[in-house]
């Protein structure tokens, strides 16, 4: 949907930040360990 390949590049890594930083922010209100137990 970019214009050329160096956006359509750029989205990719962006979407894959956000991906990444969702899954290592830690909830404070959390105290367990992260698991999958129950998810997959």
């Amino acid at each position: 949907e970019g214009e050329n390949e160096h956006h359509k590049i750029e989205g990719i890594f962006k979407a894959f930040a956000r991906a990444l930083k969702m899954a290592v922010k830690r909830d404070i209100y959390q105290y367990e360990l992260p698991s999958t137990k129950g998810i997959l």
